[in-house]
């Protein structure tokens, strides 16, 4: 028989057990998940489940060419379709190419201010407007601007203000009135 002593160090309150059950049947999915990716039964889906063949050994070039190796497929947001943009009129091509000024405006203050940012959203932005700014550089062309003309056109559209009148204004906390 155990002593009093050792019986009273044996018990465990019921948030260590909840703990320690909860591991232990963590380990044994981890386990059976690792079991069937080696027989080639994909379970449930998640990221753990590998099938035979989806890991490949890096080779030497993808590593010189400083390229990661990850065993998960890269998932990107959509950008805005090319043709859906090509539909838009100039107005609101150049109201588009404002507003995702301000948005990457906006995130560098997020950033600045130490909020939580998602990174990925800076090329998204610079991406749509560098699609809309070649979609309008595309028009001019068509309509026979040089590109001497265009950029004429464009330093005095930012020596008149006119970009910048078409980006929305910033909500201040004290504009309550």
């Amino acid at each position: 028989g155990l002593s009093r002593e050792s019986r009273g160090a044996m018990k465990t309150s019921p948030a260590m057990l909840a703990s320690l059950t909860v591991s232990a049947i963590l380990a044994i999915i981890l386990s059976l998940q690792v079991l069937n990716s080696l027989n080639g039964i994909s379970t449930l889906g998640s990221p753990l489940a590998v099938t035979r063949g989806s890991l490949s050994p890096m080779s030497f070039r993808d590593h010189m060419n400083g390229r990661r190796y990850s065993p998960c497929p890269q998932v990107r947001r959509a950008l805005t379709d090319a043709s859906e943009l090509r539909k838009l009129d100039d107005d609101t091509i150049l109201n588009e190419i404002a507003e995702s000024s301000r948005e990457l405006l906006v995130l560098r203050m997020k950033m600045s201010n130490r909020q939580e940012v998602k990174t990925s959203d800076f090329q998204l932005h610079k991406k749509k407007i560098a699609q809309l700014k070649t979609i309008q550089r595309e028009r001019e062309i068509e309509n026979g601007v040089s590109k001497r003309d265009s950029r004429r056109e464009k330093k005095n559209s930012y020596r008149n203000m006119d970009i910048l009148k078409r980006i929305r204004k910033f909500e201040q906390p004290g504009d309550d009135e």
